[in-house]
């Protein structure tokens, strides 16, 4: 399974819940828990942290609102 905005296929298009602006997607969630997150492989994730693996994944991006400095996660479905 991949994610298809971590793979350019898809772009994510989500407005801010606070004031409805579009948003600016700031990359995986993961890539900021570690000095050398960015560089694991993605697919050994679930593998690494000792938690069951879901049928369906989902890849947890950090998304930034420029308007309202508003920063939340989004989870995208993995193909």
């Amino acid at each position: 399974m991949f994610c298809p905005v971590c793979n350019g296929i898809q772009s994510l298009h989500v407005r801010c819940s606070s004031c409805d602006s579009a948003i600016v997607d700031c990359g995986r969630s993961a890539d900021l828990t570690g000095p050398y997150a960015p560089y694991a492989q993605i697919e050994d994730e679930p593998l690494l942290s000792h938690a069951p693996v879901p049928e369906t994944l989902s890849c947890m991006h950090l998304v930034y609102c420029q308007t309202c400095k508003l920063t939340t996660e989004v989870s995208v479905m993995e193909w």
